[in-house]
């Protein structure tokens, strides 16, 4: 999909849910009125979402950016047992 299809459809659904929120707020219709609010910032956050570029797993990575380190399973050792003394 492109960038201009994907703008389109999120003003002609965001001003559909505008027109719906309006006709139920004059017909006393709170809550078809809240889920179109509801709606409209669905569509609004699915839209910033398709806009932001995310890095693929193919990508190399940046000179500046660090990998992390593997991560070890160390078992650390037990002082006390705090159960023990909760039972005495």
């Amino acid at each position: 999909m492109t960038y201009r299809t994907r703008y389109k459809l999120t003003l002609i659904a965001a001003a559909f849910l505008a027109l719906v929120t309006l006709l139920a707020i004059g017909s006393k219709m709170e809550t078809v009125a809240t889920a179109s609010i509801a709606g409209m910032m669905t569509i609004l956050s699915a839209y910033i979402w398709s806009q932001t570029t995310r890095p693929s797993k193919n990508e190399q990575t940046n000179k500046h950016t660090r990998k992390q380190a593997a991560a070890t399973n160390r078992v650390s050792p037990v002082v006390g047992d705090c159960r023990s003394r909760a039972l005495e």
